[in-house]
């Protein structure tokens, strides 16, 4: 596996082009009617991901309408692969606001900002994830909170399961959704390799980004879990212990 710093600049400069095109194309489709919203975020998702040399193996069926993803997190790379697959908006860390780039690419995408840091702001972040599945609008939600090691999935958050209380649509169903890096260089990504794809803890986003970029192809799975009603869910604990399991026991 070899690295190449043209390799970096080049998909790079790609990735800025393609970025100001369609934030220029997205926000002429957000005076349209919202059907038409998910078409150029997609296209954009998708967009990067070929930028990047990232390949999508899909399992499973995404459910299309009235859903809330919860899925394991690993890379940057996941919003995008997710995002590239179902119509949703995401739930971000309120940090994630400031980063540059990434928060356009946040905007593009009408990212629901959460401050998790503050258990008094719990209710109120509910309520605003709540409204938008209320008005037609599918959720991504990352419940380990943060992104891990790539090596185990972290606890999920049973606080960000408290939605299957809320008085949602009888049709409102919860999937669980595990992605997996599987190859890079066509090498089978293992423990030495995973410093390569999994971004976490301290590590600075920028020269992460720039080393990956430069590495080649990648190849991951998505894999869509069966999903289930709100409503055949005792409490928050009992849906987080079913996603939990069905996304660990798939990684």
């Amino acid at each position: 596996m070899l690295y190449s710093p043209i390799l970096s600049m080049f998909r790079l400069s790609c990735f800025l082009i393609w970025t100001i095109f369609s934030v220029i194309l997205q926000t002429i489709v957000l005076i349209l009617p919202k059907n038409f919203f998910f078409l150029v975020i997609k296209m954009f998702y998708s967009g990067v991901l070929f930028i990047f040399g990232v390949s999508v193996n899909v399992r499973g069926k995404p459910v299309q309408k009235n859903v809330v993803y919860f899925s394991n997190h690993t890379s940057y790379l996941d919003i995008f692969i997710l995002g590239s697959k179902v119509n949703g908006l995401f739930v971000a860390k309120s940090e994630i606001e400031s980063w540059p780039i990434i928060n356009i690419i946040c905007k593009l995408g009408k990212t629901i900002f959460v401050n998790r840091s503050k258990i008094s702001q719990a209710h109120n972040q509910l309520d605003i994830i709540t409204k938008n599945l209320d008005s037609g609008y599918n959720i991504c939600i990352f419940p380990e909170g943060t992104s891990n090691d790539g090596t185990k999935i972290l606890p999920f958050k049973s606080s960000l399961f408290e939605i299957v209380k809320k008085d949602c649509k009888d049709r409102s169903v919860i999937q669980p959704v595990s992605i997996s890096y599987l190859y890079l260089d066509d090498m089978p990504i293992n423990k030495s390799l995973r410093t390569f794809i999994s971004w976490y803890g301290t590590m600075d986003l920028l020269p992460h980004v720039w080393k990956f970029i430069g590495l080649g192809k990648s190849e991951i799975q998505l894999y869509f879990h069966e999903p289930k009603y709100f409503y055949e869910f005792k409490n928050r604990k009992e849906a987080c212990s079913y996603c939990f399991n069905k996304v660990s026991d798939q990684f």
